[in-house]
C-alpha cells in the first residue's frame, strides 16, 4: 500500500511534487507523484534512484533505454509513458499510475483467481505483448510483480525496470517479485538469444501463479529452478484442467511452438474481453484502498507554486484495438537450453531489463527522448568535445569507423536532445565539428546546432546561388567548402567568411578528402579531360602543395598517412607530398568501388561480387577477390583491427581481411542488412526503413530499431554520423534527424 512520506524525504524530483511513497527497492525508490504547483495535475508514479548513489554512464544507459521502451508502446494495456530525463542529477521517469494491487499482491492477499479472471486477464495480457511487440520492444521481465489490477483489467508495467533497480509497488510487501520461475529457456540461454515467444513463455508461468497460486518453476533451489525451466517441467497442479493445454503450449521449451500474443488471447477468451472487467469482490476492495490511500496522501501535500515549466499530460489512451497491430514477428533461431552456471545465468538475467526488438516505429516528434544538462556539464562537454569531428563513412579513408567517440557520451553536444531539422533545397551530406553539423547542398552551406538542430547559419545568398556546395575539410573554428568556383573558409560559429582561394577558369569541386592538414581533391571542368587532382595546406598559408591533370568522372578520394587513393573505374596509388601516380590499375585488375583505406590496407565493394581486397597499397600488385559469392551493395566498412563489415542479401557479414576467413559464426549473421558503420563496439547498419546495432564480437542483436527517437522519411538509406552514443541521419530530400544510437 503507498506509504507516507517520512520525515525528511525530498519533496520534489524534477518537475514533479512528491506525494507518497509506492515502493522502493536497493538502488531506487517509486513515488506517487504529481506536477508541481498544479493541484488537479494527473497523478502519476515516478521512477527514480535513491539520491546517495554515484550513477555511472552505464546505469544511465540502461535507464535511457527503458525510458525509451516505456515511450515506444502506446497500449491501454500497459501504464501510459508521461515523461523522463535520463541525464538530470537524479534520472526519472513518470509513467500513469494505476490504483490497484500487482497481481502478486492480490494472489497473496486473498488465493488465486477464478478461471473467467483468469481468462480475461490472460488475454489482456495477451494483447499487452501484441502491442509491444508490434512496436518492437521485447518486455524481458513479466512477472506477477510486474502486473497491475487496474479498475478497467491489467496493466504491465516495468519495460525494463530489474535492468537499473529493484523498484515496484510491491518490494517493500515481502511478496513474490523478481522469482527465476518467470523467466524463459531463452533468459538462462543470455539476452541475445530472446524473442517474442520469450515473452509468452513468461506469460504461461504468469498465469499458472494466478490459476493456481504457485508459478509452474517454483522450487527453493534457484539452481533446481532454471534446470526444470530448461527441461519443460512446469507443475501445474491447481490450474484449472480446462486452461492447462494453453498454459501448456506457452509454457513449450521450444519458442516456435509457443502461440503468438494474439492467438493466445483468442484461446484464452474467444469473445471480447468484459465491460466492466470481471474483477472479484476482493480485487475491487483492493484497488478502493488504493484510490482511497493516493487521495489521503494528495490531500495531505502542502500547496505549492507552480513550476517554471510545464509537465507534460498524460497521454491520450489509444483505442482497445489498435489498427494495423500485428502478429508477432516468427521465433528466429532457438538455442539448447544450457543449465551450467544456473544461478549466475539468473541473476544476469534478473539485471538485463528488456531489450528493443526489431523495428520499434515512430514514437512521436522531436521532443520524444529529450535530455536535459546537469548543472555545470555543458561547459565540460563542450570542452571534451572540442576535437571531436566526424565526416561521411567516418574518416580520411572512409572506413565507416567512428571509433571510440562515437560512443563516448562526454563527446555529445552540450543540451543533445531528439531533434528533426531540414536543410533546405535538398543536402548533399553533412560532417559534425564543434557541436555543429556543416551541410552541403544545392543552396550552399548550411549549420545546425547539433544539439537541437536549429540553423546557425547559410551561406549568403549570392553563394547559395553559385550551385552546388561540397563540405571539404576544417581546421580548428573554420570549415572549408567549394562554393562556385572557389574554396572558401568560413567560421563554425557563425558563418563569416575567413579565407578564399579561387579554382581554375571554370571548375568547381567535385571530390575531396583531408588528411591531417592537407586537403587533397578534384576539381572538374567542362569533360573528364579538363579535370585537376590537387593537394592543398589548411594551416599556415593554405598554399597549393600541387595541382596536376586529372582525367575521370565521378571520383571517390581515400586517404591515410600521406598515401592518396583516386577511384573512378580505374585505381591509382598517389604519392600525397608530390601528386605522382605510383600505379593505376584499370576496372578489369582491380574492381574498386567505394574504396576504405586504413594504413596501407585498401578494400572496396567489387564491380560485380565480393570485396576487393590490397593488403598493401605500396604493393599493389598483390590482391583478391574474398566473400566472392555475395552481391555487395552498399560500401564496406573496415575496422582498426582488419575486419571488413559487407551488407550482402538483407544481412551483414564480417571478414578477416588477410585471409578472407569469415569472422562471426555462420548461424549469428546479423540479419537486416543496411550500409554498416563501425561504433565502439557495436556495428550499426542504416537502410531506408530503419537503423540497426550489432555487437561487433558476434553479431548478435544489441537493439535494432526502426528510427533513433524521431520519425525520418523511409527510402533510399541516409548518410550516418556517429558520435557521443548519438548518431545523425541525413537524407537526399534535406531531411535531418539525431537520437540515441539504438
Amino acid at each position: 500500500m503507498i506509504e507516507r512520506l517520512a520525515p525528511g524525504t525530498r519533496t520534489r524530483i524534477g518537475p514533479y511534487r512528491i506525494l507518497g511513497l509506492l515502493g522502493t527497492g536497493g538502488m531506487g525508490e517509486v513515488y506517487l507523484a504529481r506536477p508541481a504547483g498544479d493541484p488537479a495535475g494527473g497523478l502519476v508514479a515516478l521512477k527514480t534512484v535513491r539520491p546517495e548513489l554515484d550513477l555511472d554512464d552505464g546505469f544511465r544507459v540502461r535507464f535511457r533505454r527503458e525510458t525509451e521502451a516505456a515511450a515506444a508502446v502506446r497500449s491501454p494495456r500497459t501504464a501510459a509513458f508521461v515523461g523522463g530525463d535520463t541525464t538530470a542529477r537524479t534520472p526519472w521517469l513518470a509513467t500513469e499510475f494505476v490504483p490497484g494491487p500487482s497481481l502478486a499482491e492480490a494472489v497473496s492477499r486473498d488465493g488465486p483467481l477464478p478461471e473467467r479472471v483468469v481468462r480475461a486477464t490472460g488475454a489482456g495480457l495477451a494483447l499487452a505483448l501484441a502491442d509491444m511487440h508490434a512496436v518492437r520492444v521485447l518486455h524481458r521481465d513479466l512477472k506477477p510483480g510486474n502486473v497491475l489490477l487496474g479498475p478497467d483489467g491489467p496493466k504491465v508495467i516495468d519495460f525494463g525496470i530489474a535492468q537499473t533497480f529493484d523498484a515496484t509497488q510491491l518490494t517493500r510487501t515481502g511478496v513474490v517479485v523478481g522469482s527465476p520461475g518467470y523467466i524463459s529457456p531463452e533468459h538462462v540461454d543470455g539476452s541475445a538469444a530472446l524473442v517474442p515467444a520469450s515473452d509468452v513463455f513468461c506469460l504461461g508461468a504468469v498465469l499458472t501463479f494466478a490459476a493456481a497460486g504457485h508459478g509452474p518453476f517454483d522450487d527453493s533451489d534457484m539452481a533446481a529452478v532454471i534446470f526444470r525451466i530448461s527441461r519443460g517441467e512446469a507443475e501445474l497442479s491447481g490450474v484449472p484442467a480446462s486452461l492447462r493445454e494453453v498454459i501448456a503450449r506457452c509454457l513449450d521449451t521450444r519458442p516456435e511452438r509457443r502461440p503468438a500474443p494474439r492467438e493466445l488471447a483468442a484461446l484464452l477468451l474467444p469473445e471480447q474481453v468484459p465491460v466492466p472487467f470481471p474483477w472479484t469482490p476482493g480485487v475491487r476492495a483492493q484497488q478502493t484502498d488504493y484510490e482511497r490511500a493516493a487521495g489521503e496522501c494528495a490531500d495531505a501535500a502542502p500547496a505549492e507554486q507552480a513550476p517554471a515549466f510545464v509537465v507534460p499530460p498524460l497521454p491520450p489512451r489509444p483505442p482497445a484495438a489498435l489498427p494495423g497491430a500485428g502478429q508477432a514477428a516468427p521465433a528466429g533461431r532457438r538455442r539448447a537450453p544450457r543449465v551450467v552456471s544456473a544461478a549466475v545465468a539468473v541473476t544476469a538475467c534478473l539485471l538485463l531489463g528488456y531489450v528493443l526488438w526489431p523495428d520499434p516505429g515512430p514514437r512521436g516528434g522531436p521532443e520524444d527522448g529529450a535530455r536535459s544538462t546537469a548543472p555545470g556539464a555543458g561547459a565540460s562537454r563542450a570542452a571534451e568535445a572540442a576535437d571531436v569531428r566526424a565526416l561521411p563513412r567516418a574518416d580520411s579513408g572512409r572506413t565507416g569507423d567512428f571509433g571510440e567517440a562515437a560512443t563516448d557520451q562526454s563527446a555529445r553536444p552540450a543540451g543533445w536532445k531528439a531533434w528533426k531539422a531540414t536543410v533546405e533545397g535538398g543536402s548533399g551530406g553533412c560532417s559534425f565539428a564543434e557541436s555543429s553539423l556543416l551541410c552541403g547542398g544545392p543552396k550552399g552551406v548550411t549549420a545546425l546546432d547539433a544539439a537541437d538542430g536549429t540553423r546557425r547559419w547559410r551561406t549568403p545568398k549570392g553563394a547559395r546561388d553559385a550551385g552546388p556546395a561540397l563540405v571539404a575539410g576544417f581546421t580548428e573554428g573554420t570549415v572549408y567548402a567549394f562554393v562556385g568556383q572557389a574554396l572558401v573558409g568560413y567560421r563554425i560559429t557563425d558563418g563569416q567568411e575567413r579565407w578564399r582561394a579561387k579554382l581554375p577558369a571554370g571548375h568547381t569541386g567535385s571530390a575531396a578528402v583531408q588528411d591531417g592538414d592537407t586537403l587533397y581533391y578534384v576539381t572538374g571542368g567542362g569533360t573528364a579531360a579538363t579535370g585537376r587532382l590537387a593537394a592543398r595546406r589548411l594551416t599556415g598559408d593554405r598554399r597549393e602543395l600541387w595541382n596536376k591533370p586529372y582525367d575521370g568522372t565521378r571520383p571517390a578520394l581515400v586517404a591515410d598517412d600521406g598515401r592518396l587513393v583516386v577511384v573512378a573505374g580505374d585505381t591509382r596509388i598517389v604519392d600525397g607530398t608530390t601528386g605522382t601516380v605510383k600505379e593505376r590499375l584499370s576496372a578489369n585488375d582491380f574492381p574498386c568501388r567505394d574504396p576504405a583505406l586504413r594504413d596501407r590496407l585498401l578494400v572496396c565493394r567489387a564491380a560485380g561480387t565480393g570485396v576487393a581486397v590490397m593488403k598493401d597499397v605500396t604493393r599493389p600488385g598483390e590482391h583478391r577477390i574474398i566473400a566472392q559469392e555475395m552481391a555487395v551493395r552498399d560500401p564496406v566498412a573496415l575496422t582498426d583491427d582488419g575486419t571488413v563489415v559487407v551488407a550482402g542479401d538483407d544481412r551483414l557479414y564480417t571478414f578477416d581481411a588477410a585471409d578472407g576467413r569469415p569472422k562471426w559464426p555462420q548461424d549469428r549473421f546479423a540479419d537486416g542488412g543496411g550500409e554498416p558503420s563501425v561504433a565502439g563496439d557495436q556495428i550499426l547498419a542504416a537502410k531506408g526503413t530503419g537503423v540497426g546495432a550489432y555487437r561487433r564480437e558476434d553479431g548478435e542483436p544489441a537493439n535494432i530499431t526502426g528510427y533513433t527517437g524521431v520519425p525520418y522519411p523511409p527510402g533510399d538509406p541516409p548518410q550516418l554520423l556517429a558520435v557521443g552514443d548519438v548518431v545523425f541521419l541525413t537524407f537526399d530530400d534535406g531531411t535531418v534527424v539525431s537520437g540515441y544510437i539504438p
